[in-house]
């Protein structure tokens, strides 16, 4: 085996999504944190803990089937999309023909409750390369016993520009989806509504508390 086939194997096996060591170690810490039957709670997790995962990581809240927005996001967020991804959805990272696919996802890794792998990728243009990375989706539970908060990372292969990314779910991906098969409380939401008229592309940004 030559250099180049080293190479080569060196960064399929550090993929994102595959080996990637900030997926693996945010995962291990979360199964640390599982109990019998019950997921790990939001109020459990430590930055202390995860430090090395902290730039990649975030919290989200599920706020209707299918929307979850960020209560806490890494550095890394903040530069693929060049902006603070705090009270954002999580659908403001994809492109808009990926979102309903996102959407199916986040709502399987809360409803399942079930951990969630996606492979992603940024089409490259004149101005900025392609890249892929991975996001992985962790669900904890709230004070009430209801997985409505998620514990998760997003990796990129490289650093993503001077310009805002978006993903797409690359077609024929293999996505995983691991159902974890504890007990949960029956959460009731309100359906998602589709929003009409000039604020429906983007929601306004709200004030975050970070009460559990």
């Amino acid at each position: 085996m030559d250099i180049s086939d080293q190479l080569k194997e060196r960064r399929q096996a550090l993929k994102p999504g595959q080996n990637a060591p900030v997926l693996q170690s945010l995962e291990q810490y979360w199964q640390t944190l599982r109990h019998a039957q019950q997921l790990p709670a939001r109020t459990e997790i430590a930055p202390s803990k995860i430090d090395r995962a902290l730039p990649h990581a975030f919290i989200l809240q599920r706020v209707a089937p299918g929307t979850a927005r960020f209560r806490v996001a890494g550095q890394r967020l903040h530069d693929l999309l060049k902006m603070d991804a705090r009270g954002m959805p999580l659908t403001t990272l994809f492109q808009a023909e990926a979102r309903d696919q996102v959407q199916n996802l986040l709502e399987a890794a809360f409803t399942g409750p079930a951990i969630v792998s996606i492979p992603l990728a940024s089409p490259g243009t004149m101005l900025r390369p392609p890249l892929t990375g991975t996001m992985l989706l962790l669900p904890l539970r709230d004070r009430e016993n209801n997985a409505t908060r998620m514990l998760g990372a997003l990796v990129t292969d490289q650093d993503g520009g001077t310009r805002p990314r978006r993903f797409i779910i690359p077609q024929g991906a293999r996505i995983r989806h691991e159902p974890i098969g504890v007990q949960l409380a029956t959460t009731q939401l309100i359906p998602r509504v589709h929003a009409k008229g000039p604020d429906a592309a983007r929601p306004a940004l709200k004030l975050v508390v970070n009460n559990g």
